[in-house]
């Protein structure tokens, strides 16, 4: 990357610049920046030699082509203008609060005996065996399926 010949600071008016700079210079490869400065090359150099410097973005042929970014192996040529661009934001679909609920992470505190704590420690079990013998008991105390209220016989009436 030592053939870098020249910048050109002149952000509103970028177009004439490299225009100015290509006549001046011949075949030039250059790459403008997101600060509207220029690098100018004259040989040929790869899309991931000029990336090592710029991490998070991407080398395209024209200044809107965010979504298509050149693969690393590229190999920009003299004579053409290419642009750094920064990487297209990371979409994360829209998810529900059902479905968040059952495939998010879910904090929870856990009480445990000592011994439970020891065989942990000393990895005779995991804990995921800890947690699923929690949960079937917590389940067949507190489950409603298995609940019957505790009630005192009623006299039905007085049997002389």
């Amino acid at each position: 990357m030592g053939n870098c010949l020249a910048l050109c600071v002149r952000p509103p008016f970028i177009g004439s610049c490299v225009r100015v700079a290509e006549a001046k210079h011949g075949r030039v490869l250059q790459v403008v920046k997101t600060d509207g400065k220029v690098l100018e090359f004259n040989t040929p150099i790869l899309v991931r030699d000029i990336l090592a410097n710029f991490s998070g973005s991407g080398i395209g042929l024209t200044r809107e082509g965010i979504e298509h970014h050149l693969p690393p192996g590229y190999e920009l040529k003299p004579g053409n203008v290419y642009y750094i661009l920064p990487s297209a934001p990371v979409i994360s679909p829209v998810v529900d609060g059902e479905d968040q609920a059952s495939g998010g992470v879910k904090r929870i505190k856990v009480v445990i005996t000592k011994q439970q704590l020891q065989h942990l420690l000393t990895k005779e079990i995991s804990v995921e065996e800890v947690l699923l013998g929690l949960e079937q008991k917590s389940s067949s105390l507190d489950s409603p399926r298995n609940w019957k209220p505790n009630l005192e016989p009623i006299p039905e009436g007085s049997d002389e």
